[in-house]
């Protein structure tokens, strides 16, 4: 049984949450594509993720937790999900940035928005991820507001449809990269 429970992240957990996040997806399909090099990927990462944490989700006040820092959600709420260019650290990244926001103006029925959620790898798969999802998808349901994502792996893919998210589209980064696929949940 999960031991921890969820709280609102601020100032002075930044650099934990750009540990955590940046080992909880070192191994992604879509940052692996984005940092092919292994070893500047693990180097850059969580400078990458503080900087995201810091200038552009904490702002908006709904960064969240779990009580022992081993897992962090970043999300965005209605109306508030661009993220500004300079958040992309190179270019492949940079490319993946546009096609993710070209894809996601489509939607412009209010949401949240979940750009990245993650569980240290020695903590995976004991209920960390559903825990910090079901925190913001309650408060959908409650407004009566959708909510956003794009999964990268088809093990993420699980535990969302599992919260009723709903595939959107198939869609591959460019030049050959790896599948992702743009999901969509209605309020219940």
């Amino acid at each position: 049984m999960l031991h921890t429970t969820v709280r609102k992240a601020t100032g002075d957990h930044v650099r934990q949450l750009g540990r955590t996040l940046a080992r909880a997806l070192r191994d992604d399909p879509a940052i692996g594509w984005a940092y092919p090099e292994q070893a500047r990927r693990e180097r850059l990462l969580p400078g990458y993720f503080e900087l995201l944490v810091r200038r552009i989700y904490l702002p908006l006040d709904d960064v969240y937790m779990t009580d022992d820092g081993m897992a962090a959600a970043l999300w965005a709420p209605p109306g508030k999900w661009r993220v500004p260019a300079v958040a992309a650290a190179q270019s492949r990244s940079a490319h993946m940035a546009s096609l993710v926001e070209a894809r996601h103006e489509k939607h412009d029925e209010p949401h949240y928005y979940l750009p990245y959620v993650g569980t240290d790898p020695d903590h995976q798969r004991q209920g960390y991820g559903t825990l910090l999802l079901r925190h913001v998808l309650d408060r959908c349901d409650e407004q009566g507001t959708a909510a956003y994502l794009e999964s990268t792996s088809l093990e993420n893919r699980a535990l969302y449809d599992r919260l009723g998210f709903e595939v959107v589209e198939e869609l591959r980064w460019p030049d050959g990269g790896p599948p992702f696929w743009p999901m969509w949940r209605e309020p219940r």
